[in-house]
């Protein structure tokens, strides 16, 4: 929903109306594709003072307003979308304004008609690339045959589902409850027949291919920079996203295996340095893809992830603990990011988090969720080994969010400290 209000008193300096229409359109398309709240209105403060047109811009959960001398525009979005290729469309044609490569005119045109020719991946393969990403991250956890061929499926019919309902925009907290439905059903299925050793794994991947990792990110950043205002409704979205998700699960395990857990497993295959990274590699260009990052894009995603990946796993190998070991691999995979988003003038959030997805705790994280459930069905009869399990559980899955979150975005502001101020 967009308002725009002139004042056209003769007081008013005179400013083009194209120039106040680039302003409204630019801002309403970086705030709807999840740009964070200071870069936003950095970016709308230098369009502006090029544009020549003084300019205060406020800010809400999906909502800007921007006051000027000849009055205030407005704009709300629906909701927040992660369009990695039609952000970088929309920053490019800022730039190219800024720069003088483009005049208004041109600019509001390519900015009317950017959502339309922004290119997207084709479903199909999009599907098979995020199936691929999620068989990957399920080796990562150490899943056998069964579990990752299932987990490979669930991803990828889930991935379907949720394209088809965002085209009825049905609820968005729909997509993620179907998507983790179909995984959990297809998991309990396949753990009564008894295909897979590792049973946990078919609940646990598909549903961390759900995590919202740009919204929280977003969310951390809003906090730091003290914009609150938008930080805590970032935080509830993504809360809502995740309790849509676990409750999808909650619901297809009851429907397949009832109220009884299953345990994680493990297939006991060591994984080599190399294959780790290129699993990592993967799995990172399976969510980038799901971002819509273009081609050039996915391989920063992909070597940031590679890398990151590869560092955790010499830290592991060398005795040091995982917490550690994930922030310095996720600070790692905040420098690689950050020097790339700039050139290739694209998020950091989305970027950043493909790269570190395939170190998310998903085994700590089941088995705390798993152990609250226990604990919940016990009628204040759990043993004490059972409520310690479970708290270290979810502590250090805590633990180890907080370091990716961190490192991510500690590596991305020393990068941009040590170069000055950049976009």
């Amino acid at each position: 929903m967009a308002i725009l209000m002139f004042d056209r008193s003769s007081a008013s300096p005179p400013i083009d109306e194209d120039a106040l229409r680039l302003l409204h359109r630019a801002g309403s398309l970086l705030l709807e594709y999840n740009l964070r709240t200071g870069l936003l209105r950095r970016r709308m403060h230098e369009l502006a003072e090029f544009l020549g047109i003084p300019l205060f811009v406020d800010t809400g959960y999906c909502s800007i307003s921007l006051h000027t001398p000849r009055g205030s525009l407005h704009h709300h979005a629906h909701e927040l979308r992660i369009n990695v290729g039609l952000n970088a469309a929309v920053m490019r044609v800022v730039d190219d304004v800024i720069a003088g490569h483009i005049d208004i005119k041109t600019a509001l045109a390519r900015l009317d008609t950017v959502e339309k020719t922004t290119p997207r991946h084709n479903r199909w393969l999009l599907a098979g690339i995020f199936g691929a990403a999620a068989a990957a991250l399920a080796i990562l956890l150490s899943a056998d045959l069964g579990a990752t061929l299932t987990v490979a499926l669930s991803s990828a019919l889930g991935l379907l589902a949720r394209q088809e309902l965002a085209k009825r925009h049905v609820m968005l907290f729909a997509l993620p409850f179907t998507a983790a439905l179909i995984g959990s059903i297809l998991g309990g299925i396949v753990i009564n027949a008894g295909w897979t050793a590792t049973p946990g794994m078919c609940l646990i991947v598909p549903a961390l291919m759900l995590v919202p990792g740009p919204h929280l990110i977003n969310t951390l950043y809003d906090a730091i920079e003290n914009d609150m205002h938008t930080a805590l409704p970032r935080l509830g979205l993504a809360a809502g996203i995740l309790l849509a998700a676990a409750s999808g699960v909650f619901l297809g395990g009851w429907l397949t295996l009832g109220w009884t857990t299953v345990p994680a497993g493990s297939s006991g295959v060591t994984i080599q340095l190399w294959a780790d990274m290129l699993l990592a590699g993967v799995a990172a260009c399976g969510f980038g893809a799901f971002y819509n990052a273009p081609w050039h894009v996915l391989w920063t995603s992909i070597i940031a992830g590679m890398v990151g990946h590869g560092i955790r796993y010499v830290c592991l190998q060398h005795g040091m603990p995982l917490e550690t070991s994930t922030l310095l691999a996720c600070f790692t995979i905040g420098i690689i990011s950050s020097v790339m988003v700039k050139r290739l003038r694209v998020q950091f959030a989305a970027v950043a988090f493909a790269g570190a997805v395939p170190m998310m705790p998903g085994v700590l994280m089941y088995q705390g969720i798993g152990g609250a459930m226990q604990i919940a069905l016990s009628h204040g009869n759990a043993t004490a080994q059972l409520v310690d399990f479970t708290s270290y559980n979810i502590v250090k899955a805590s633990f180890v969010v907080g370091a990716m979150a961190i490192g991510l975005v500690l590596g991305e502001r020393i990068t941009r400290l040590l170069r000055g101020p950049a976009h």
